[in-house]
Protein backbone atom coordinates (compact mmCIF):
# COMPACT_ATOMS: atom_id res chain seq x y z
CA UNK A 1 0.00 0.00 0.00
CA UNK A 2 1.30 3.49 -0.88
CA UNK A 3 0.62 6.58 1.23
CA UNK A 4 1.54 9.67 -0.79
CA UNK A 5 1.64 13.27 0.54
CA UNK A 6 1.74 12.31 4.18
CA UNK A 7 -0.47 9.21 3.66
CA UNK A 8 -3.47 11.17 2.48
CA UNK A 9 -4.94 8.22 0.59
CA UNK A 10 -6.46 5.71 2.99
CA UNK A 11 -7.14 2.33 1.44
CA UNK A 12 -8.98 -0.14 3.69
CA UNK A 13 -9.06 -3.71 2.48
CA UNK A 14 -10.18 -5.84 5.43
CA UNK A 15 -13.40 -6.07 7.42
CA UNK A 16 -11.43 -5.71 10.65
CA UNK A 17 -10.02 -2.40 9.49
CA UNK A 18 -13.48 -1.15 8.48
CA UNK A 19 -14.82 -1.96 11.95
CA UNK A 20 -11.82 -0.26 13.62
CA UNK A 21 -12.19 2.88 11.54
CA UNK A 22 -15.86 3.05 12.40
CA UNK A 23 -14.98 2.94 16.09
CA UNK A 24 -12.36 5.68 15.64
CA UNK A 25 -14.67 8.05 13.82
CA UNK A 26 -17.43 7.52 16.39
CA UNK A 27 -14.99 8.35 19.17
CA UNK A 28 -13.78 11.40 17.22
CA UNK A 29 -17.37 12.67 16.93
CA UNK A 30 -17.92 12.28 20.64
CA UNK A 31 -14.71 13.86 21.96
CA UNK A 32 -13.23 15.78 19.00
CA UNK A 33 -9.96 13.84 19.60
CA UNK A 34 -8.84 10.35 18.66
CA UNK A 35 -8.08 8.16 21.65
CA UNK A 36 -6.76 4.65 22.04
CA UNK A 37 -9.66 2.12 22.06
CA UNK A 38 -10.36 0.52 25.44
CA UNK A 39 -9.73 -2.96 23.98
CA UNK A 40 -6.77 -3.13 21.62
CA UNK A 41 -7.46 -5.23 18.56
CA UNK A 42 -4.61 -6.86 16.65
CA UNK A 43 -3.89 -4.69 13.59
CA UNK A 44 -2.20 -5.47 10.35
CA UNK A 45 0.86 -3.33 9.60
CA UNK A 46 -1.20 -1.51 6.99
CA UNK A 47 -4.04 -0.77 9.40
CA UNK A 48 -1.58 0.31 12.12
CA UNK A 49 -0.01 2.77 9.70
CA UNK A 50 -3.39 4.22 8.80
CA UNK A 51 -4.39 4.44 12.46
CA UNK A 52 -1.10 6.15 13.42
CA UNK A 53 -1.57 8.66 10.66
CA UNK A 54 -5.08 9.55 11.88
CA UNK A 55 -3.84 9.94 15.45
CA UNK A 56 -0.95 12.11 14.30
CA UNK A 57 -3.26 14.37 12.27
CA UNK A 58 -5.41 14.82 15.37
CA UNK A 59 -2.39 15.77 17.48
CA UNK A 60 -1.26 18.22 14.80
CA UNK A 61 -4.68 19.84 14.69
CA UNK A 62 -4.85 20.20 18.48
CA UNK A 63 -1.32 21.61 18.63
CA UNK A 64 -2.14 24.12 15.90
CA UNK A 65 -5.23 25.28 17.79
CA UNK A 66 -3.19 25.74 20.99
CA UNK A 67 -0.50 27.75 19.24
CA UNK A 68 -2.98 29.94 17.36
CA UNK A 69 -4.82 30.74 20.61
CA UNK A 70 -1.54 31.78 22.22
CA UNK A 71 0.55 29.87 24.75
CA UNK A 72 -0.06 32.45 27.46
CA UNK A 73 -0.27 30.28 30.55
CA UNK A 74 1.77 27.50 32.19
CA UNK A 75 -1.17 25.14 31.64
CA UNK A 76 -1.22 25.84 27.89
CA UNK A 77 2.55 25.41 27.63
CA UNK A 78 2.40 22.13 29.52
CA UNK A 79 -0.45 20.83 27.36
CA UNK A 80 1.46 21.78 24.20
CA UNK A 81 4.57 19.97 25.44
CA UNK A 82 2.55 16.80 26.13
CA UNK A 83 0.93 16.89 22.69
CA UNK A 84 4.30 17.53 21.01
CA UNK A 85 5.78 14.49 22.76
CA UNK A 86 2.84 12.28 21.81
CA UNK A 87 2.83 13.54 18.22
CA UNK A 88 6.55 12.83 17.87
CA UNK A 89 6.12 9.25 19.15
CA UNK A 90 3.45 8.54 16.55
CA UNK A 91 5.32 10.40 13.80
CA UNK A 92 8.48 8.38 14.44
CA UNK A 93 6.51 5.15 13.98
CA UNK A 94 5.10 6.39 10.66
CA UNK A 95 8.51 7.56 9.38
CA UNK A 96 10.08 4.22 10.32
CA UNK A 97 7.61 2.43 8.02
CA UNK A 98 7.04 4.94 5.26
CA UNK A 99 9.22 8.07 5.35
CA UNK A 100 8.26 11.02 3.16
CA UNK A 101 9.68 14.50 2.73
CA UNK A 102 6.55 16.08 4.20
CA UNK A 103 6.73 13.93 7.33
CA UNK A 104 10.35 14.96 7.92
CA UNK A 105 9.31 18.60 7.55
CA UNK A 106 6.41 18.02 9.97
CA UNK A 107 8.79 16.49 12.51
CA UNK A 108 11.23 19.36 12.03
CA UNK A 109 8.37 21.84 12.55
CA UNK A 110 7.41 20.26 15.89
CA UNK A 111 10.98 20.50 17.19
CA UNK A 112 11.31 24.02 15.77
CA UNK A 113 8.11 25.18 17.48
CA UNK A 114 9.39 23.71 20.74
CA UNK A 115 12.69 25.61 20.21
CA UNK A 116 14.62 22.35 20.20
CA UNK A 117 17.06 23.48 17.54
CA UNK A 118 19.51 20.56 17.67
CA UNK A 119 16.76 17.94 17.18
CA UNK A 120 15.17 20.07 14.45
CA UNK A 121 18.49 20.19 12.59
CA UNK A 122 19.12 16.46 13.10
CA UNK A 123 15.68 15.68 11.63
CA UNK A 124 16.46 17.65 8.48
CA UNK A 125 19.83 15.93 8.12
CA UNK A 126 18.13 12.55 8.48
CA UNK A 127 15.64 13.54 5.78
CA UNK A 128 18.45 14.67 3.48
CA UNK A 129 20.15 11.30 3.81
CA UNK A 130 17.07 9.78 2.16
CA UNK A 131 16.28 12.74 -0.12
CA UNK A 132 19.70 14.37 -0.67
CA UNK A 133 18.62 16.94 -3.26
CA UNK A 134 15.37 18.12 -1.76
CA UNK A 135 15.06 21.89 -1.87
CA UNK A 136 12.72 22.35 1.13
CA UNK A 137 14.84 20.23 3.47
CA UNK A 138 17.99 22.03 2.31
CA UNK A 139 16.61 25.55 2.77
CA UNK A 140 15.19 24.70 6.20
CA UNK A 141 18.54 23.24 7.27
CA UNK A 142 20.30 26.43 6.16
CA UNK A 143 17.78 28.46 8.15
CA UNK A 144 18.57 26.54 11.35
CA UNK A 145 22.16 27.69 11.02
CA UNK A 146 21.13 31.27 10.32
CA UNK A 147 19.11 31.57 13.56
CA UNK A 148 22.11 30.06 15.37
CA UNK A 149 24.40 32.80 13.94
CA UNK A 150 26.29 30.21 11.90
CA UNK A 151 26.06 31.89 8.53
CA UNK A 152 29.07 30.07 7.09
CA UNK A 153 27.44 26.69 7.78
CA UNK A 154 24.23 27.93 6.13
CA UNK A 155 26.21 29.07 3.10
CA UNK A 156 28.00 25.69 2.91
CA UNK A 157 24.70 23.78 2.90
CA UNK A 158 23.29 25.85 0.05
CA UNK A 159 26.52 25.87 -1.97
CA UNK A 160 26.77 22.08 -1.77
CA UNK A 161 23.20 21.81 -3.09
CA UNK A 162 23.87 24.33 -5.89
CA UNK A 163 27.00 22.45 -6.91
CA UNK A 164 24.68 19.62 -7.93
CA UNK A 165 21.69 21.75 -8.97
CA UNK A 166 23.18 25.01 -10.26
CA UNK A 167 19.98 26.07 -12.04
CA UNK A 168 17.78 26.16 -8.93
CA UNK A 169 16.86 29.85 -8.81
CA UNK A 170 15.05 29.59 -5.47
CA UNK A 171 18.10 28.24 -3.64
CA UNK A 172 20.40 30.67 -5.49
CA UNK A 173 18.21 33.54 -4.38
CA UNK A 174 18.19 32.26 -0.80
CA UNK A 175 21.99 32.08 -0.74
CA UNK A 176 22.23 35.60 -2.20
CA UNK A 177 19.90 36.86 0.53
CA UNK A 178 22.12 35.31 3.21
CA UNK A 179 25.18 36.97 1.68
CA UNK A 180 23.35 40.31 1.71
CA UNK A 181 22.42 39.92 5.36
CA UNK A 182 26.12 39.35 6.09
CA UNK A 183 26.99 42.41 3.92
CA UNK A 184 28.91 40.17 1.52
CA UNK A 185 27.73 42.21 -1.42
CA UNK A 186 30.28 40.97 -3.96
CA UNK A 187 29.43 37.30 -3.33
CA UNK A 188 25.70 38.05 -3.59
CA UNK A 189 26.22 39.89 -6.87
CA UNK A 190 28.33 37.02 -8.24
CA UNK A 191 25.35 34.70 -7.77
CA UNK A 192 22.68 37.05 -9.06
CA UNK A 193 24.41 38.47 -12.13
CA UNK A 194 24.66 35.07 -13.85
CA UNK A 195 20.90 34.49 -13.67
CA UNK A 196 19.53 35.05 -17.22
CA UNK A 197 17.55 38.26 -17.54
CA UNK A 198 14.40 36.45 -18.72
CA UNK A 199 14.41 34.33 -15.56
CA UNK A 200 14.81 37.18 -13.08
CA UNK A 201 11.79 37.78 -10.89
CA UNK A 202 11.03 41.10 -9.24
CA UNK A 203 12.62 39.74 -6.06
CA UNK A 204 15.82 38.79 -7.89
CA UNK A 205 16.04 42.26 -9.46
CA UNK A 206 15.51 43.71 -5.98
CA UNK A 207 18.32 41.64 -4.46
CA UNK A 208 20.56 42.52 -7.41
CA UNK A 209 19.87 46.18 -6.65
CA UNK A 210 20.70 45.72 -2.95
CA UNK A 211 24.00 44.02 -3.78
CA UNK A 212 24.88 46.72 -6.30
CA UNK A 213 24.05 49.51 -3.87
CA UNK A 214 26.17 47.83 -1.19
CA UNK A 215 29.15 47.97 -3.57
CA UNK A 216 28.53 51.61 -4.41
CA UNK A 217 27.26 50.82 -7.92
CA UNK A 218 24.41 53.31 -7.55
CA UNK A 219 23.34 53.64 -11.19
CA UNK A 220 23.28 49.86 -11.63
CA UNK A 221 21.28 49.55 -8.41
CA UNK A 222 18.73 52.12 -9.59
CA UNK A 223 18.27 50.22 -12.87
CA UNK A 224 17.70 46.96 -10.98
CA UNK A 225 15.15 48.50 -8.62
CA UNK A 226 13.30 50.03 -11.58
CA UNK A 227 13.10 46.59 -13.22
CA UNK A 228 11.80 45.13 -9.95
CA UNK A 229 8.91 47.60 -9.72
CA UNK A 230 8.13 47.25 -13.44
CA UNK A 231 7.48 43.55 -12.84
CA UNK A 232 5.78 44.06 -9.47
CA UNK A 233 4.54 47.61 -8.82
CA UNK A 234 3.50 46.53 -5.29
CA UNK A 235 7.07 45.71 -4.21
CA UNK A 236 7.30 48.37 -1.52
CA UNK A 237 10.91 47.61 -0.54
CA UNK A 238 12.15 48.34 -4.06
CA UNK A 239 10.32 51.67 -4.18
CA UNK A 240 11.82 52.60 -0.83
CA UNK A 241 15.36 51.74 -1.96
CA UNK A 242 14.84 53.76 -5.16
CA UNK A 243 13.73 56.84 -3.25
CA UNK A 244 16.62 56.51 -0.81
CA UNK A 245 19.22 56.21 -3.58
CA UNK A 246 17.83 59.26 -5.36
CA UNK A 247 18.10 61.15 -2.07
CA UNK A 248 21.72 60.04 -1.72
CA UNK A 249 22.36 61.25 -5.26
CA UNK A 250 20.73 64.57 -4.32
CA UNK A 251 18.04 64.01 -6.94
CA UNK A 252 15.43 65.24 -4.48
CA UNK A 253 12.74 65.82 -7.09
CA UNK A 254 12.76 62.16 -8.15
CA UNK A 255 12.94 60.97 -4.54
CA UNK A 256 9.95 63.15 -3.71
CA UNK A 257 8.01 61.82 -6.72
CA UNK A 258 8.59 58.24 -5.56
CA UNK A 259 7.65 58.98 -1.97
CA UNK A 260 4.38 60.56 -3.11
CA UNK A 261 3.73 57.45 -5.20
CA UNK A 262 4.34 55.29 -2.12
CA UNK A 263 1.63 57.07 -0.12
CA UNK A 264 -0.85 54.68 -1.75
CA UNK A 265 0.53 51.78 0.34
CA UNK A 266 -1.65 51.94 3.49
CA UNK A 267 0.61 49.90 5.77
CA UNK A 268 3.51 52.32 5.41
CA UNK A 269 1.80 55.56 4.40
CA UNK A 270 2.50 57.24 7.76
CA UNK A 271 6.18 56.35 7.56
CA UNK A 272 6.44 57.57 3.96
CA UNK A 273 4.60 60.77 4.78
CA UNK A 274 7.15 61.37 7.52
CA UNK A 275 10.00 60.82 5.03
CA UNK A 276 8.37 63.40 2.75
CA UNK A 277 8.17 65.81 5.69
CA UNK A 278 11.89 65.32 6.41
CA UNK A 279 12.75 65.74 2.72
CA UNK A 280 10.73 68.95 2.49
CA UNK A 281 12.54 70.30 5.56
CA UNK A 282 15.88 69.35 4.02
CA UNK A 283 14.85 71.41 0.98
CA UNK A 284 13.96 74.31 3.32
CA UNK A 285 10.27 74.07 2.51
CA UNK A 286 8.59 74.02 5.95
CA UNK A 287 5.21 75.12 4.54
CA UNK A 288 4.97 72.00 2.36
CA UNK A 289 6.18 69.86 5.24
CA UNK A 290 3.52 71.27 7.56
CA UNK A 291 0.82 70.72 4.94
CA UNK A 292 1.86 67.07 4.64
CA UNK A 293 1.51 66.66 8.40
CA UNK A 294 -1.89 68.37 8.62
CA UNK A 295 -3.19 66.21 5.75
CA UNK A 296 -1.93 63.05 7.45
CA UNK A 297 -3.23 60.85 10.25
CA UNK A 298 -4.03 62.36 13.63
CA UNK A 299 -2.56 59.56 15.71
CA UNK A 300 -0.19 60.62 18.47
CA UNK A 301 2.79 58.60 17.23
CA UNK A 302 2.83 60.23 13.79
CA UNK A 303 2.29 63.72 15.18
CA UNK A 304 5.08 63.35 17.74
CA UNK A 305 7.53 62.08 15.12
CA UNK A 306 6.57 64.96 12.84
CA UNK A 307 7.00 67.50 15.63
CA UNK A 308 10.42 66.02 16.40
CA UNK A 309 11.41 66.40 12.72
CA UNK A 310 10.52 70.11 12.81
CA UNK A 311 12.36 70.57 16.11
CA UNK A 312 15.50 68.89 14.75
CA UNK A 313 15.36 71.18 11.70
CA UNK A 314 14.87 74.19 14.04
CA UNK A 315 11.46 75.12 12.64
CA UNK A 316 10.02 75.78 16.08
CA UNK A 317 6.87 77.63 15.02
CA UNK A 318 5.65 74.78 12.82
CA UNK A 319 6.53 72.26 15.54
CA UNK A 320 4.40 74.26 17.95
CA UNK A 321 1.49 74.25 15.47
CA UNK A 322 1.61 70.46 15.32
CA UNK A 323 1.78 70.17 19.08
CA UNK A 324 -1.23 72.42 19.53
CA UNK A 325 -3.31 69.57 18.05
CA UNK A 326 -2.53 67.71 21.28
CA UNK A 327 -3.90 70.54 23.36
CA UNK A 328 -7.35 69.75 21.92
CA UNK A 329 -7.29 66.39 23.72
CA UNK A 330 -8.64 66.05 27.24
CA UNK A 331 -6.60 65.51 29.30
CA UNK A 332 -3.66 67.03 27.46
CA UNK A 333 -1.01 64.33 26.87
CA UNK A 334 2.25 64.75 28.75
CA UNK A 335 4.13 64.53 25.45
CA UNK A 336 2.70 67.97 24.62
CA UNK A 337 4.35 69.54 27.66
CA UNK A 338 7.66 67.77 27.04
CA UNK A 339 7.93 68.95 23.44
CA UNK A 340 6.70 72.44 24.35
CA UNK A 341 9.51 72.67 26.88
CA UNK A 342 12.01 71.86 24.10
CA UNK A 343 10.55 74.64 21.95
CA UNK A 344 10.66 77.11 24.83
CA UNK A 345 14.32 76.31 25.53
CA UNK A 346 15.72 75.83 22.02
CA UNK A 347 13.44 78.06 19.98
CA UNK A 348 12.58 80.83 22.42
CA UNK A 349 15.68 80.73 24.63
CA UNK A 350 13.41 80.76 27.67
CA UNK A 351 14.56 78.09 30.17
CA UNK A 352 12.16 79.37 32.85
CA UNK A 353 9.19 78.78 30.55
CA UNK A 354 10.59 75.38 29.67
CA UNK A 355 10.68 74.51 33.37
CA UNK A 356 7.02 75.51 33.72
CA UNK A 357 6.06 73.01 31.03
CA UNK A 358 8.19 70.25 32.57
CA UNK A 359 6.59 70.77 35.98
CA UNK A 360 3.23 69.80 34.45
CA UNK A 361 4.41 66.29 33.57
CA UNK A 362 3.00 63.81 36.09
CA UNK A 363 5.23 61.25 37.90
CA UNK A 364 3.27 58.36 36.40
CA UNK A 365 3.93 59.62 32.86
CA UNK A 366 6.13 57.64 30.47
CA UNK A 367 7.96 60.93 29.85
CA UNK A 368 8.72 61.55 33.54
CA UNK A 369 12.29 60.20 33.46
CA UNK A 370 13.20 62.34 30.43
CA UNK A 371 11.47 65.34 31.97
CA UNK A 372 13.63 65.03 35.10
CA UNK A 373 16.78 64.76 32.99
CA UNK A 374 15.82 67.84 30.97
CA UNK A 375 14.84 69.73 34.14
CA UNK A 376 18.22 68.97 35.72
CA UNK A 377 19.99 70.14 32.57
CA UNK A 378 18.01 73.41 32.59
CA UNK A 379 18.73 74.04 36.26
CA UNK A 380 22.46 73.46 35.72
CA UNK A 381 22.28 75.87 32.79
CA UNK A 382 20.64 78.43 35.11
CA UNK A 383 23.40 77.89 37.72
CA UNK A 384 20.81 76.55 40.20
CA UNK A 385 23.01 73.60 41.11
CA UNK A 386 21.39 72.73 44.45
CA UNK A 387 17.97 72.41 42.82
CA UNK A 388 19.51 70.47 39.95
CA UNK A 389 21.10 68.01 42.38
CA UNK A 390 17.73 67.47 44.09
CA UNK A 391 16.15 66.62 40.73
CA UNK A 392 19.05 64.30 39.84
CA UNK A 393 18.76 62.50 43.19
CA UNK A 394 15.02 62.03 42.60
CA UNK A 395 15.80 60.59 39.17
CA UNK A 396 18.35 58.19 40.62
CA UNK A 397 15.80 57.08 43.22
CA UNK A 398 12.95 56.61 40.74
CA UNK A 399 15.05 55.29 37.84
CA UNK A 400 18.19 53.68 39.30
CA UNK A 401 19.04 51.98 35.98
CA UNK A 402 18.98 55.26 33.99
CA UNK A 403 22.62 56.11 33.29
CA UNK A 404 21.96 59.74 32.37
CA UNK A 405 21.22 60.77 35.96
CA UNK A 406 24.71 59.68 37.07
CA UNK A 407 26.26 61.38 34.04
CA UNK A 408 24.37 64.57 34.85
CA UNK A 409 25.56 64.49 38.45
CA UNK A 410 29.14 63.96 37.31
CA UNK A 411 28.83 66.89 34.88
CA UNK A 412 27.40 69.11 37.63
CA UNK A 413 30.29 68.37 40.01
CA UNK A 414 32.88 68.62 37.25
CA UNK A 415 31.58 72.04 36.18
CA UNK A 416 31.78 73.14 39.82
CA UNK A 417 35.41 71.98 39.94
CA UNK A 418 34.82 69.05 42.32
CA UNK A 419 36.37 66.24 40.28
CA UNK A 420 36.41 63.80 43.21
CA UNK A 421 32.61 64.03 43.58
CA UNK A 422 32.27 63.69 39.79
CA UNK A 423 34.26 60.44 39.88
CA UNK A 424 32.21 59.18 42.84
CA UNK A 425 28.98 59.76 40.87
CA UNK A 426 30.38 57.88 37.87
CA UNK A 427 31.55 54.95 40.00
CA UNK A 428 28.14 54.78 41.67
CA UNK A 429 26.55 54.81 38.23
CA UNK A 430 28.86 52.03 37.05
CA UNK A 431 27.76 49.94 40.03
CA UNK A 432 24.04 50.49 39.40
CA UNK A 433 24.24 50.36 35.59
CA UNK A 434 27.17 48.00 34.91
CA UNK A 435 28.85 48.07 31.49
CA UNK A 436 27.07 51.23 30.39
CA UNK A 437 29.36 52.57 27.62
CA UNK A 438 28.71 56.26 28.37
CA UNK A 439 29.59 55.92 32.04
CA UNK A 440 32.65 53.78 31.28
CA UNK A 441 33.82 56.29 28.68
CA UNK A 442 33.61 59.18 31.15
CA UNK A 443 35.44 57.09 33.75
CA UNK A 444 38.16 56.50 31.16
CA UNK A 445 38.41 60.21 30.35
CA UNK A 446 38.64 60.98 34.06
CA UNK A 447 41.37 58.37 34.58
CA UNK A 448 43.39 59.87 31.73
CA UNK A 449 42.97 63.34 33.22
CA UNK A 450 44.35 61.94 36.49
CA UNK A 451 47.34 60.49 34.64
CA UNK A 452 46.28 56.85 35.00
CA UNK A 453 46.57 55.78 31.36
CA UNK A 454 46.53 52.05 32.22
CA UNK A 455 43.14 52.43 33.94
CA UNK A 456 41.89 54.51 31.01
CA UNK A 457 42.75 51.70 28.60
CA UNK A 458 41.03 49.15 30.90
CA UNK A 459 37.78 51.16 30.85
CA UNK A 460 37.92 51.59 27.09
CA UNK A 461 38.73 47.91 26.52
CA UNK A 462 35.72 47.06 28.69
CA UNK A 463 33.53 49.14 26.36
CA UNK A 464 34.99 47.49 23.24
CA UNK A 465 34.41 44.00 24.68
CA UNK A 466 30.68 44.68 25.07
CA UNK A 467 30.21 47.25 22.30
CA UNK A 468 32.69 46.42 19.50
CA UNK A 469 31.33 49.22 17.29
CA UNK A 470 31.87 52.01 19.82
CA UNK A 471 33.91 54.33 17.58
CA UNK A 472 35.06 56.69 20.35
CA UNK A 473 36.39 53.87 22.55
CA UNK A 474 38.14 52.22 19.58
CA UNK A 475 39.75 55.54 18.69
CA UNK A 476 40.70 56.31 22.29
CA UNK A 477 42.57 53.03 22.79
CA UNK A 478 44.15 53.20 19.34
CA UNK A 479 45.36 56.77 19.85
CA UNK A 480 46.76 56.08 23.33
CA UNK A 481 48.69 53.08 22.01
CA UNK A 482 50.02 55.13 19.09
CA UNK A 483 50.95 58.04 21.33
CA UNK A 484 52.89 55.66 23.59
CA UNK A 485 54.43 54.01 20.50
CA UNK A 486 53.13 50.60 21.67
CA UNK A 487 51.31 47.78 19.85
CA UNK A 488 51.11 49.90 16.70
CA UNK A 489 49.62 47.12 14.55
CA UNK A 490 46.67 46.76 16.93
CA UNK A 491 46.38 50.53 17.23
CA UNK A 492 46.04 50.75 13.44
CA UNK A 493 43.35 48.02 13.42
CA UNK A 494 41.32 49.78 16.13
CA UNK A 495 41.55 53.23 14.56
CA UNK A 496 40.78 51.90 11.08
CA UNK A 497 37.63 50.24 12.42
CA UNK A 498 36.61 53.48 14.14
CA UNK A 499 37.20 55.35 10.87
CA UNK A 500 34.92 52.97 9.00
CA UNK A 501 32.20 53.60 11.57
CA UNK A 502 32.61 57.39 11.45
CA UNK A 503 34.44 58.24 8.22
CA UNK A 504 34.14 62.02 8.60
CA UNK A 505 35.25 62.33 12.21
CA UNK A 506 38.24 64.69 12.27
CA UNK A 507 39.55 63.38 15.58
CA UNK A 508 39.56 59.77 14.35
CA UNK A 509 41.30 60.81 11.11
CA UNK A 510 43.90 62.62 13.21
CA UNK A 511 44.49 59.35 15.10
CA UNK A 512 44.83 57.55 11.77
CA UNK A 513 47.45 60.10 10.73
CA UNK A 514 49.27 59.79 14.05
CA UNK A 515 49.48 55.98 14.06
CA UNK A 516 50.81 56.04 10.48
CA UNK A 517 53.36 58.62 11.56
CA UNK A 518 54.45 56.38 14.44
CA UNK A 519 54.74 53.42 12.03
CA UNK A 520 56.90 55.43 9.62
CA UNK A 521 54.21 55.67 6.93
CA UNK A 522 54.87 59.38 6.46
CA UNK A 523 53.13 59.87 3.12
CA UNK A 524 49.92 58.27 4.37
CA UNK A 525 50.19 60.24 7.61
CA UNK A 526 50.49 63.49 5.61
CA UNK A 527 47.44 62.61 3.53
CA UNK A 528 45.33 61.88 6.61
CA UNK A 529 46.44 64.87 8.71
CA UNK A 530 45.42 67.20 5.89
CA UNK A 531 41.95 65.65 5.95
CA UNK A 532 41.81 65.97 9.73
CA UNK A 533 42.63 69.70 9.88
CA UNK A 534 40.16 70.40 7.07
CA UNK A 535 37.42 68.87 9.23
CA UNK A 536 38.64 70.34 12.55
CA UNK A 537 40.45 73.54 11.56
CA UNK A 538 40.53 75.08 15.07
CA UNK A 539 41.99 72.19 17.08
CA UNK A 540 45.45 72.98 18.40
CA UNK A 541 46.53 69.37 18.93
CA UNK A 542 45.73 68.49 15.33
CA UNK A 543 47.83 71.40 14.08
CA UNK A 544 50.76 70.28 16.22
CA UNK A 545 50.47 66.83 14.64
CA UNK A 546 50.31 68.58 11.28
CA UNK A 547 53.65 70.26 12.04
CA UNK A 548 55.32 67.03 13.21
CA UNK A 549 54.12 65.07 10.18
CA UNK A 550 55.05 67.86 7.76
CA UNK A 551 58.57 67.84 9.21
CA UNK A 552 58.83 64.06 8.71
CA UNK A 553 58.02 64.61 5.04
CA UNK A 554 60.66 67.33 4.68
CA UNK A 555 58.05 70.11 4.44
CA UNK A 556 59.67 72.70 6.71
CA UNK A 557 57.38 75.61 5.72
CA UNK A 558 54.27 73.50 6.37
CA UNK A 559 55.69 72.46 9.74
CA UNK A 560 56.11 76.12 10.73
CA UNK A 561 52.52 76.76 9.60
CA UNK A 562 51.26 73.87 11.74
CA UNK A 563 53.06 74.95 14.91
CA UNK A 564 51.95 78.57 14.53
CA UNK A 565 48.34 77.46 14.07
CA UNK A 566 48.63 75.31 17.21
CA UNK A 567 49.78 78.36 19.19
CA UNK A 568 47.02 80.48 17.66
CA UNK A 569 44.38 78.05 18.90
CA UNK A 570 45.75 78.03 22.47
CA UNK A 571 47.70 74.80 22.64
CA UNK A 572 48.18 73.59 26.21
CA UNK A 573 51.87 72.82 25.70
CA UNK A 574 52.89 76.24 24.34
CA UNK A 575 56.47 76.06 25.60
CA UNK A 576 57.08 72.75 23.84
CA UNK A 577 55.66 74.02 20.55
CA UNK A 578 57.62 77.28 20.78
CA UNK A 579 60.80 75.19 21.19
CA UNK A 580 59.90 73.23 18.03
CA UNK A 581 59.51 76.50 16.13
CA UNK A 582 62.79 77.84 17.49
CA UNK A 583 64.61 74.66 16.45
CA UNK A 584 63.23 75.04 12.90
CA UNK A 585 64.59 78.59 12.65
CA UNK A 586 68.15 77.61 13.53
Amino acid sequence: MTHSNGICKIIVTTACTLILLGMLFLQGCASKTIQQPAVKLPLSSEAQLTYDYLVYMDYRSRLGQLISSGLNSPQALNEAAIIQKQALEVLNRIIAVEPTIQLYIDKFAIYWTAQRLDEARATLKEGLEKYPLNRDLTINLANTYIVDNRSRDAEAVLKEYLHKKPDDLIVSTHLARIYLEQKKYAQALDILKVIPMDKRTSRIHYLHGKASAGLGLTKQAIRSFHKAVEINPELVEAWGELAYLHEQEKDYAEAERIYYKMLKFPDISSHIRLRLVELSLKLNNPEQALRLVLEGPRNNGFLLDAAQAFLSAKFYGQASTILDIFAQQKPVPDAYYFFKSSIAYEGEDDPAKALEYLNKIKPESEHFDRSLQFKAHLLIDLKRNDEALEVIRLGQEKFPAAANFYLLEAALHSTAGDLALADEALLRGNKNVPDNPDILFQLGVSAERNGDVEQTIKYMEQIIAKHPDHADALNFVGYLLADRNEHLDRALVLITRANKLEPDNGYIIDSLAWVNYRMGNFEEAWKQINRAVSLRPKQAELWEHYGDIALSNGKKAEAVKGYKKALKFNAKNKAEIQKKLKDLQK
